[in-house]
């Protein structure tokens, strides 16, 4: 007989880039889900797959196109193509886990899939993961706000990143690497000081104790942990 089952989706955080950090509820999940799903960009490595290798014998991995754009059209696409193809598996009773660096909650891909799943009327849970911010500050073994500073997490390409420099405690800008010049600019305008980590966890991690030696070419895995100057 047919089963009537339907599967789980699960958001999972796989944290910044090295596997020590992926968390023991994250594995357990992977581990019980049958099919992986993964963004595909279009980028030559994805760094998420590499991070959970471990644990990826036997399971399905599907590819959810999500394109490198703001176009509000083409994303609505993607992530409805995403959504139907994750549907499919959902359907035939097998569990999903959608993979992302860091922490799900925070400006992740799956979350545009989870939410249309959810309103949809299928089981979602979120498994957290350690944001990609917080090992960039271990990673420069400072604290991110003490006392009563405040904590303002940044997307750093989007235009409103230069006037939230501007805001009282600390700033993290997140995914610097294509707009870097322009955003040293702004910091140094906002009398601010900045530090930064390149690939946080990946292979290829670069610490940069100042904003000065950080170049133009910086990884698009970049993130800038700014300060104002009389902290």
């Amino acid at each position: 007989m047919k089963s009537t089952r339907v599967g789980s989706f699960y958001s999972v955080g796989t944290g910044p880039g090295d596997s020590r950090l992926l968390t023991l509820l994250a594995i357990e999940t992977i581990r019980k889900c049958a099919v992986i799903a993964v963004p595909d960009s279009g980028a030559a490595e994805n760094a998420v797959l590499k991070i959970v290798d471990a644990y990826m014998e036997g399971k399905e991995v599907v590819f959810c196109p999500m394109a490198m754009t703001r176009d509000k059209k083409t994303l609505e696409s993607c992530h409805e193509r995403s959504g139907e193809q994750l549907r499919s598996c959902l359907d035939k009773g097998l569990d999903v886990a959608f993979l992302t660096l860091g922490d799900p909650s925070i400006y992740s891909t799956p979350m545009y899939v989870h939410k249309r799943l959810k309103l949809l009327g299928y089981q979602t849970h979120i498994i957290p993961g350690v944001p990609s911010f917080c090992a960039a500050a271990a990673a420069l073994n400072v604290a991110l706000c003490e006392g009563g500073q405040l904590l303002h997490i940044i997307p750093a390409s989007y235009n409103r990143a230069q006037e939230a420099l501007h805001l009282s405690g600390t700033k993290v800008l997140m995914k610097s690497g294509r707009s870097i010049c322009d955003i040293k600019s702004a910091i140094k305008a906002a009398h601010c000081s900045g530090m930064a980590v390149e690939r946080c966890g990946m292979d290829g991690e670069i610490i940069h104790e100042s904003l000065g030696t950080i170049t133009e070419d910086a990884s698009y895995y970049s993130i800038l942990i700014v300060k104002e100057d009389d902290a």
